[in-house]
């Protein structure tokens, strides 16, 4: 079950991650918990224009439906679009968001979190 972050409380929540990945395109903060998964999505007013932003959080949101499947059940974690982000073709943040999922998955998988 996939969960989407919306109230402040949780995302002050993510000041104090239990780990944090980071790509060219994303910084994200991870905590563990019981349960479901929850994402918040994160873009800042530095990073483009609303129309830019918007679309990008649409993409973002896409994809998370349809590879809800690859994201390990327990986590909340929170996307912060870095500078660029917005200028990623829906290939390119595919496969950014791909090795997000990635490097989260060998982070449960070997208990380094």
């Amino acid at each position: 079950m996939l969960r989407w972050i919306t109230s402040h409380s949780e995302y002050a929540e993510f000041f104090q991650p239990d780990f944090q990945l980071r790509t060219a395109y994303f910084y994200v903060p991870v905590l563990y918990t019981e349960g479901e998964t929850a994402v918040g999505i994160t873009i800042s007013r530095k990073i483009g224009k609303a129309v830019k932003r918007n679309l990008l959080k649409r993409r973002i949101k896409s994809w998370l439906r349809s590879n809800r499947d690859n994201l390990p059940l327990g986590y909340r974690f929170n996307l912060v679009a870095k500078k660029g982000a917005t200028d990623l073709e829906w290939q390119q943040l595919s496969l950014e968001l791909s090795k997000i999922a990635v490097q989260l998955q060998s982070r449960v998988r070997y208990g380094n979190g």
